[in-house]
């Protein structure tokens, strides 16, 4: 599997993110503009909450862009050999099960399937990431209390 397919991946499921929080700002930004939303008690809060919404999603909207900005210029590295680090794609066995991790700086937590295989993208903040940093093929990493894993393969 080759790590340029898995982030061509994972720039289209953020791009798609990007259009949704768009579309959320945008109705949220009327909502809070509408002459209905218009206070009529000191009470009424409609306009002012959906102003705060569309506040958070312009926010969450610039903070993913940026950060589709990064990795549409991040370097594809090859690790076989090396140690583990951002742009790495390692697989590993963690409870009896094989997992397959594409280490990234940012976009952590997205799940994809890409080519038949589930890929979890992490971040070196993340308990697995900081686990796995530094690590080779072979190893084995601990994070939280007493979970465990063992690195089967690095690219």
């Amino acid at each position: 599997m080759k790590k340029t397919t898995i982030l061509q991946a994972l720039l289209a499921e953020l791009e798609n993110d990007l259009h949704r929080l768009k579309a959320a700002n945008v109705d949220a930004s009327a909502g809070a503009t509408s002459s209905e939303a218009r206070a009529e008690t000191k009470w009424d809060t409609c306009g002012l909450e959906s102003s705060y919404l569309a506040r958070g999603h312009a926010m969450q909207f610039k903070k993913l862009a940026a950060d589709v900005c990064e990795l549409r210029a991040f370097p594809v590295l090859a690790f076989a050999g090396k140690p583990i680090g951002q742009g790495a794609l390692v697989e590993v066995e963690q409870s009896g099960d094989k997992m397959l991790f594409f280490l990234l700086p940012c976009g952590g937590g997205v799940e994809l399937t890409v080519e038949g295989r589930d890929v979890t993208v992490i971040t070196p903040e993340s308990p697995v990431g900081a686990a796995l940093l530094d690590k080779k093929q072979g190893d084995t990493y601990s994070f939280r209390a007493g979970s465990t894993g063992k690195i089967l393969s690095v690219a």
